[in-house]
């Protein structure tokens, strides 16, 4: 498909800020927040062990809540086995008393006229061993852990009872988010946790018929959208892929062939949405290195900017998906207030998801709406925080100046102005200093 570029009027003529139909949900403008795990949630009292949302999740929401915005929640385990020993901290989806935490949660939030999107999970292999040993498609570990700088010991190879009753796990996990008050599921099939490691054939050695072939590696995902749209409907129901990413080590031969097969079955299941984390976004390698792992450009006409064309593009699988009259898509990967302008007008994607800038700037889309400065974010402060203080770097963050209607916006922004804040140059967030290494933030 070609990619049109677009020059418009940013203050009257953006389709940023048109309205948009998602399966069965309204939203007012094409600004996502992205998932982003943050570690805020709370020990149930009720089931040791396990996690649940409260109080200052709600707050968080409801301040970066727009009416018809869409707000995806981080990366929710479906189950003991997908969190596994190393997802500790994150609120999850699976069991009743999660459920009814959630359920009060969104009471509150959804009085902002905000579209909730819970996005569900297994890590797989990147889980590692708790309660439960993880597991994987195959027994192929990850080689280096930066956190431990060691190899991972390998997963328990997934029989296919174990793939059977995954399937049912994402589905039960999809009904109790929607019980609770979501108005959509998004499952997270990138960033190399478990569809990735069916997807990917450097870490998917099976011979069976979820493995050895791009129809069979497709398998598994293709089951598990097919149990979840029967549970709760596809037109609630979303997907995110990484057909270029190598986090995890992910290092899959043949992306555009796997991806664009997939895409092309998606298209017929008449999904919500699809959503794409793009090649312009890098967890470790530059744009020089990954070019050459992945050994594909983009053609002369598609859409970015001069850099970002020696880049890989999403438009085969936009494609596969009907292109602009199909099903509707969506971007993530380092878009600030300058790239995001013309991306709906091109074709190249239907909404823009964010995470680190969401994160610093709580009202992000009225700041790029009237084209304001944004807030840099503190990576530090992304996943843990001073003892005893969950809300640093979490819910402390002020609107602009020009858009303070609290008292304690307000506040915020006092304490923001007298501990000083320091304000994004043009291109920071894919910066040395801005890109997060080692963790995914979009």
């Amino acid at each position: 498909m070609t990619i049109e570029t677009h020059v418009i009027d940013r203050a009257t003529d953006s389709a940023l800020f048109s309205p948009l139909q998602v399966g069965a949900m309204s939203l007012s403008h094409r600004i996502v927040h992205a998932p982003m795990g943050r570690g805020r949630g709370r020990e149930s009292e009720n089931v040791p062990g396990t996690y649940v949302p409260w109080e200052i999740e709600a707050k968080y929401y409801i301040q970066r809540a727009t009416p018809g915005g869409m707000l995806i929640t981080s990366a929710l385990p479906i189950s003991e086995e997908a969190k596994g020993g190393s997802f500790v901290g994150g609120p999850a989806m699976y069991t009743e008393d999660q459920k009814l935490a959630w359920k009060k949660v969104l009471t509150e939030i959804k009085k902002t006229g905000a579209v909730m999107v819970a996005q569900i999970w297994h890590g797989g292999r990147t889980s590692g061993h708790g309660k439960l040993p993880c597991v994987s498609s195959s027994a192929t570990r990850i080689e280096y852990n930066p956190r431990t700088k060691q190899p991972n010991p390998p997963p328990r190879e997934m029989t296919v009872e174990d793939i059977k009753r995954t399937i049912a796990d994402y589905a039960r996990s999809a009904r109790l988010a929607i019980d609770a008050g979501f108005d959509g599921v998004e499952v997270h099939g990138a960033n190399g946790y478990l569809c990735d490691q069916f997807l990917h054939d450097n870490i998917n050695r099976r011979t069976d018929e979820y493995g050895g072939s791009i129809e069979n590696r497709n398998r598994f995902v293709l089951e598990m959208v097919d149990a979840i749209c029967a549970e709760i409907g596809s037109d609630r129901f979303g997907l995110r892929l990484a057909p270029y990413g190598f986090f995890n080590e992910c290092k899959g031969s043949d992306r555009v062939a796997q991806w664009t097969k997939l895409c092309t079955e998606l298209r017929s299941r008449n999904l919500a949405y699809v959503s794409f984390m793009e090649a312009r976004y890098d967890e470790f390698l530059g744009q020089k290195e990954k070019l050459a792992a992945l050994g594909q450009t983009l053609n002369s006409d598609d859409f970015g900017s001069p850099e970002e064309q020696s880049l890989p593009t999403i438009a085969p699988f936009r494609a596969a998906l009907g292109g602009k009259e199909g099903t509707k898509v969506m971007v993530a990967g380092g878009y600030d207030t300058e790239n995001c302008w013309g991306a709906v007008e091109s074709g190249l994607t239907d909404m823009i998801a964010y995470g680190r800038y969401f994160t610093s700037n709580p009202d992000l889309v009225y700041r790029i709406r009237h084209q304001l400065p944004l807030v840099k974010y503190i990576r530090p402060l992304f996943y843990t925080y001073p003892k005893g203080q969950p809300e640093a770097g979490y819910t402390t963050f002020a609107p602009h100046e020009s858009n303070l209607k609290t008292e304690e916006d307000k506040e915020l922004y006092a304490i923001q102005q007298k501990n000083g804040i320091s304000l994004v140059e043009n291109g920071w967030q894919l910066s040395q200093d801005g890109v997060q290494m080692g963790e995914i933030f979009v």
